[in-house]
C-alpha cells in the first residue's frame, strides 16, 4: 500500500553474467510471428549465462525459460524445487505455478491446434482432483483475472527493448517472462474459466451482482459465496474492499472453511456507479453493509472481519460507527489513514499519486497501469531534477488529480482524516475482541501500531491479540515467505498467519479454542533466536533501554555511535545542498524496507546526505525488543527539517541486517495535528517517537549502526524548510543550503529485553 525511505542495502549480482548480451533481432518486435518463433532461442541463450543470488527467484525465473525452451522435464523439477523453497513441502501436490505447470503438461502431451481444448481439459482436470481444497483455492485465484496487464507488460518491455538488438540477461528475462505470462494467460485463460465455472456451480453458490443503496444514494457491489451443501444459516467472513477483482475467490476461500463468505466494495469499485474516493464514506457505509448481512437468512446474526492494508483499515471504520452484529476484527498490516498512508509522519510520499490511479482508473483494479515501474520512475525522476513543488507531481504526470490536491491540503492529522477512524471516547465504545497481525518489516506497521495505541488509551477493558514477526507487508497478512530478500526468518517464524485469522474466527464466532500461538496478548518473535514469546502488553516486550549517543570524530570513515552520554557538549556540523540532484537513489529504495532487493548484505548505501555512526562491538548477545525512541537535539538555518534514522546491527563477519526505517518531519514531532516550526539557530531537542517496532537477538561481536540525516528523496516530499506549506516549496527555496549542527547530547534509546 504505502512506500517508506530507507538508506539502502545493496543488491550484489553476477557481474559477469549480467554484462554478458544476447542478439535479439530488431525485426522481432515487429512481427508477431517473428517473435513467436524467436523467443524459445532466446531463452535457451539465457539460460546459459543467467544467475542470481537469490536461489527463490532464480528458480522462479528459470521454469519460465525451461517452459519457453520446451525443457518440459525440467519446468517440473524447477516448480518442485520452487515449491519447497516457498512453502517448505515437496511432497503434497501444490497448485504454486498452476497456470504453467498445466500448460507445459499440455504442450508435453503434444497436444495440437485440434485436440488442445479436450487435452488441456482432461490434465486440468487431473491435477485439480489431486489437489486439496486450500490448493483449489489457489487455483481458482490465477485464474480469477484478465489479461489486460499481462499484455500492458508485454507491450511495455517491446516498447522499451526494440531499439536495440541485444538484450542484457536481466533485459532477456524480463522480456521472456512476460512473454511466457501473456502467451500463457492469452492461451488457456478462457478453457480455465469454462472448467472452473463448470465444477464451482456444483460446489458454490454465488452471487456477484448484488447491489446496497446506501441511505445517502451511495451504492455498494457485494459478492456472497455459499456452500450449496449447507441448509443452515451461518456466521460470516467479510471483508471491505477497494480492490475489487478477486472477490469470488476471497469469499470462496471462507465457504471452505466453513463461514459464508461476503466482499463488500467501496463505493465507485466494481457494480458501483459511484466516484471513487477513497477512505472518506467506509465509516458509515460499513454500518449498513453489516445491518443488511445480518438480517438475511443465511445468517446467524455473526459478522467477522479481516484483510489486510486498506482492508485493515476498512475495519477501524467499520468500527467507529459499531454495528452489534460485528463480534470481532482481524485488522491486518492497517493503514493508518493520515497516520502513516498518504504521509508518514507527515511527510507525503510520491506513492500517493501511483496509488490513487492504481485504485481510481477503472472499476476493478488498474494493475497495468499502476504496476509500469519504468513510467512511474520517471514521473517521480523528472519531478526530482526538476525541483517544481510536490503539489505539482499530478500535472507533471499528466493527469490533474483532485484527489491528490484533496490530500496535500491536510498536511496534519485534522479533522479530515479523523471522521474516517475512531478518535478518542470512541475507541472506549468497542466492545469486541480484535486480532492484529503485522510484521517487523511491515510498511504499514506504525499505522497498525498506532489503533493499538490509541485503542489502548481509551479502552478501559481492552481485548486485543497482537501478533508480530519477521514478516513484510503481505508476509503478515497470510503466509511467509521463509527467504524474505536475503534473509531467512526462523523457522519458528514460518508460521500460516491465515489459518490463525480462521482459527481466531473459529474461536470467537464459533466457541472453538483460542489459536495456540496466542498464550498471551503479545506475542512476538526473536528473530535470531528462533523463538516465539507471548507476554501480557507491549511494553512488556522489553525490560531494559539501551542509550547510544551519536558523537562527532571520524572513526575509520564513520562516525561513534558512544554507550556513554558525553561530559561535554559538542556537535557534528553538517551541509545539505538540496538543490543537488546530481546522487539519484536506488529505484526501489521507495519501496518498504522488507522491499529491498536484500535485508542482509555486506555493505550500507553511502550518501551524501546521511551520516553513519557506529557502536563498539557488544559483549554478550544483546535482545532489541521494542521501538527505537530518539531525542535528537539539534540547530538549523531553516525553520523545519525532515529526518531520517535508519537502524542496522553490524554482525561480527561483517555482514548488515536491516532492522528499523524511520522519517519524522520536524515540526510535526510533538504534535502530528498541529505544525510547531523550529526556530532558525535555536539548540532544540526533536523527539522521534512514531517508529517500527523489531525484535532481534543480536551477537555477541555485533555493532550497532544508525544512519541519520536528512531525507532527500525523488520518492518522498522535499521540506526546504521554509516553514511554508511543504507541497508549496520549490527548488528557489533552498538557494541557501540548510546547515545542520547535529549535538552529542542527542540519544536514541533501543529498547532491550534481557533474561
Amino acid at each position: 500500500m504505502k512506500k517508506i525511505y530507507l538508506a539502502t542495502v545493496l543488491l550484489v549480482l553476477s557481474q559477469t553474467a549480467f554484462c554478458q548480451k544476447i542478439y535479439f533481432a530488431k525485426a522481432n518486435y515487429e512481427d508477431s510471428i517473428l517473435l513467436e518463433k524467436n523467443i524459445p532461442v532466446l531463452a535457451k541463450q539465457t539460460l546459459v549465462f543467467y544467475k542470481e543470488p537469490d536461489q527463490g527467484t532464480f528458480i522462479d525465473n528459470a521454469y519460465r525459460l525451461q517452459l519457453l525452451a520446451a525443457q518440459y522435464d525440467a519446468v517440473n523439477t524447477s516448480l518442485k524445487q520452487l515449491s519447497f523453497i516457498d512453502l517448505k513441502d515437496s511432497v503434497t501436490p501444490n497448485a504454486l505455478g498452476f497456470p504453467y505447470q498445466l500448460y507445459s503438461a499440455v504442450l508435453s502431451a503434444g497436444a495440437t491446434t485440434d485436440n488442445f481444448t479436450s487435452t488441456y481439459n482432461t490434465i486440468f482436470q487431473k491435477k485439480y482432483n489431486a489437489f486439496n481444497d486450500d490448493n483449489k483455492i489457489w487455483v481458482s485465484e490465477y485464474f480469477d483475472n484478465s489479461t489486460d496487464e499481462y499484455k500492458a507488460k508485454l507491450q511495455s518491455s517491446i516498447k522499451e527493448y526494440k531499439g536495440s538488438d541485444s538484450l542484457s540477461v536481466a533485459e532477456a528475462v524480463k522480456l521472456c517472462r512476460n512473454y511466457l505470462t501473456y502467451k500463457t494467460y492469452a492461451t488457456t485463460l478462457p478453457l480455465a474459466k469454462a472448467v472452473l465455472t463448470k465444477i464451482e456451480n456444483e460446489k458454490y453458490i454465488i452471487e456477484d451482482s448484488v447491489i446496497l443503496k446506501m441511505p445517502d444514494g451511495g451504492s455498494i457491489a457485494l459478492t456472497i459465496v455459499r456452500s450449496r451443501k449447507n441448509d443452515i444459516p451461518l456466521p460470516v467472513i467479510l471483508k471491505y474492499n477497494i480492490y475489487a477483482g478477486k472477490d469470488i475467490t476471497t469469499c470462496k476461500d471462507a465457504v471452505t472453511r466453513g463461514y459464508i463468505g461476503v466482499v463488500a466494495n467501496t463505493r465507485g469499485k466494481r457494480l458501483s456507479p459511484d466516484v471513487t474516493e477513497p477512505f472518506e464514506h467506509d465509516a458509515k457505509d460499513a454500518y449498513y453493509i453489516i445491518d443488511w448481512i445480518s438480517k438475511q437468512p443465511w445468517c446467524n446474526g455473526k459478522v467477522g472481519m479481516y484483510g489486510g492494508s486498506y482492508l485493515g483499515f476498512s475495519q477501524w471504520s467499520a468500527v467507529k460507527y459499531l454495528h452489534p452484529a460485528l463480534k470481532t476484527i482481524v485488522p491486518q498490516v492497517s493503514v493508518g489513514v493520515g497516520i502513516d498512508y498518504p504521509a508518514h509522519n507527515n511527510v507525503f510520499m510520491n506513492y500517493a499519486l501511483q496509488w490513487i490511479h492504481f485504485v481510481t482508473d477503472t472499476r476493478l483494479t488498474d494493475y497495468a497501469g499502476s504496476r509500469d515501474e519504468q513510467k512511474w520512475n520517471k514521473v517521480n525522476e523528472d519531478w526530482y531534477k526538476s525541483g517544481a513543488s510536490f503539489r505539482s507531481l499530478d500535472t507533471m504526470e499528466g493527469r490533474p488529480n483532485n484527489i491528490y490536491q484533496r490530500w496535500l491540503k491536510h498536511p496534519g492529522y485534522d479533522s479530515y482524516w479523523q471522521n474516517m477512524t475512531p478518535q478518542k471516547e470512541e475507541f472506549a465504545k468497542i466492545n469486541i475482541p480484535i486480532f492484529t497481525t503485522t510484521g517487523y518489516w511491515d510498511s504499514d506497521q506504525t499505522g497498525a501500531m498506532y489503533y493499538y495505541h490509541q485503542y489502548f488509551k481509551w479502552n478501559k477493558n481492552p481485548n486485543y491479540y497482537l501478533l508480530i514477526g519477521p514478516y513484510d507487508h503481505s508476509g503478515s497478512q497470510a503466509y511467509p515467505k521463509p527467504l524474505l530478500h536475503g534473509y531467512n526468518i526462523d523457522s519458528v517464524a514460518n508460521i500460516p498467519i491465515l489459518d490463525i485469522v480462521f482459527k481466531w474466527f473459529d474461536y470467537i464466532l464459533k466457541d472453538s479454542s483460542k489459536p495456540a500461538i496466542l498464550k498471551d496478548k503479545v506475542t512476538f518473535e526473536v528473530m535470531g533466536k528462533n523463538e516465539w514469546k507471548s507476554v501480557p502488553s507491549l511494553s512488556a516486550m522489553a525490560n531494559d533501554t539501551l542509550t547510544l549517543y551519536p558523537q562527532p570524530g571520524l572513526v575509520n570513515g564513520h562516525y561513534m555511535l558512544s554507550f556513554t552520554r558525553p561530559a561535554k557538549q559538542s556537535f557534528l556540523a553538517q551541509t545539505v545542498n538540496l538543490k543537488d540532484r546530481s546522487e539519484m537513489l536506488f529505484s526501489g529504495q521507495e519501496t518498504a524496507l522488507g522491499s529491498y532487493p536484500l535485508l542482509i548484505d555486506s555493505a550500507i548505501r553511502s550518501e551524501k546526505d546521511k551520516l553513519i555512526f557506529v557502536s563498539n562491538p557488544v559483549d554478550k548477545p544483546v535482545i532489541i525488543s521494542g521501538a527505537l525512541q530518539a531525542a535528537i537535539v539539534a540547530s538549523i538555518n531553516k525553520k523545519d527539517m525532515d529526518i531520517v534514522i535508519d537502524l542496522f546491527e553490524q554482525t561480527p563477519d561483517g555482514k548488515y541486517i536491516a532492522l528499523t526505517q524511520n522519517i519524522q518531519r520536524a515540526s510535526y514531532a510533538e504534535d502530528r495535528a498541529k505544525r510547531q516550526l523550529l526556530t532558525a539557530g535555536k539548540i532544540e531537542t526533536i523527539n522521534i517517537k512514531d517508529t517500527y517496532i523489531t525484535c532481534r537477538q543480536l551477537q555477541k561481536g555485533s555493532r550497532i549502526v544508525v544512519v541519520m540525516g536528512i531525507n532527500k528523496s525523488p520518492y518522498w516530499q522535499i521540506n526546504y524548510g521554509t516553514g511554508k506549506d511543504v507541497s508549496d516549496e520549490t527548488m528557489q527555496d533552498a538557494n541557501i543550503p540548510m546547515q545542520i549542527k547535529w549535538y552529542n547530547t542527542s540519544c536514541i534509546q533501543l529498547p532491550i529485553l534481557r533474561e
